[in-house]
């Protein structure tokens, strides 16, 4: 088995590099991944905003500077 990293655009599945090696006709199986890992970090950052905006609870004491990783450190 031979799996093959890509996208599928306007019909059309684009793979990530050429498949110099199939010949002829070949069976294979697409699967669609509709949630990719930019969409779950996205959603999570969403839900800690709204964990946030609705708690009530009282905090105590001088806020501590939070520095938060950007996205190219993450990577």
């Amino acid at each position: 088995m031979l799996v093959v990293n890509g996208f599928f655009e306007n019909g059309v599945f684009i793979p990530e590099k050429p498949l110099d090696d199939i010949r002829g006709r070949q069976k294979a199986v697409l699967r669609i991944e509709y949630e990719d890992e930019k969409q779950k970090r996205l959603n999570a950052w969403k839900e800690f905003s709204r964990v946030v905006r609705t708690s009530d609870e009282v905090l105590e004491g001088e806020p501590e500077r939070t520095r938060f990783r950007s996205s190219r450190e993450v990577m």
